[in-house]
């Protein structure tokens, strides 16, 4: 499954050639809450959040950087940012539900897009060439369940990146996360998206969303963790 999933990207991305066929397409956004200006109460969430961005600005402790959900990685470690505020702030989202259904509809997509994968897996000698009629009907038993999985589990396939590349990557660290969760029980999803701000040389601004989040169940507590792949950068 892993060589599948690494493949399903570029598959992906084939298909999606000239006129767009996104398997994101109309999903891949958390429920919506209130946004408030500034960085909110100093809880635990916005605690992490500081030591974490303390930690890319070459300021605070650079094992902060190790609060990323599944450990720092080699291109994790080499980000830095000159300079940080946080803008906006999130109401936090919280998600009661059972791990068996969560976690049974997410492996099914996976399925779905490995057959996907297979269906147009040609031999290194021969092209590629589908119409794009042919493309969305290829994807769309993959789109039908993913937007069904987002309206079932919103914010568990929120923090799976259900309908970003990143979701089919072997490495997306949520994907490891769920196989620490004890079948048969619940789980207790919090997230917390602070709207960073950073500014460069010339006075140009942009606005990343930084996603702090904590699951538990009766047996197994996270703790509080970044989720990586930022809508600003997929492969982060």
């Amino acid at each position: 499954m892993n060589f599948a999933a690494v493949c399903l990207v570029g598959v992906m991305s084939v298909l999606a050639a000239g006129k767009p066929v996104p398997v994101e397409q109309g999903m891949a956004k958390a429920p919506p809450v209130t946004t408030s200006d500034g960085p909110g109460a100093l809880d635990d969430a916005r605690k992490v959040a500081e030591a974490y961005l303390k930690a890319l600005e070459g300021k605070g402790d650079d094992r902060a950087r190790n609060y990323l959900l599944g450990g720092s990685t080699l291109t994790a470690n080499d980000f830095t940012i000159p300079n940080w505020k946080i803008a906006k702030r999130d109401a936090s989202r919280t998600e009661e539900k059972g791990v068996d259904g969560a976690v049974k509809m997410m492996r099914e997509l996976e399925r779905k897009g490995a057959e996907a994968l297979n269906t147009v897996v040609v031999s290194e000698d021969t092209q590629l060439a589908l119409t794009q009629e042919q493309a969305n009907k290829l994807l769309e038993p993959t789109r039908r369940l993913a937007q069904k999985f987002i309206e079932s589990y919103p914010l568990f396939s929120y923090v799976a990146r259900v309908g970003k590349d990143v979701f089919w990557h072997p490495e997306n660290p949520w994907l490891k996360e769920v196989k620490k969760l004890e079948k048969g029980s619940t789980y207790k999803l919090e997230l917390h998206r602070f709207h960073i701000e950073e500014q460069d040389s010339g006075g140009n601004k942009r606005i990343w969303p930084l996603r702090v989040l904590r699951v538990t169940t009766k047996t197994y507590d996270s703790g509080w963790k970044i989720l990586p792949a930022s809508d600003w950068d997929p492969n982060y």
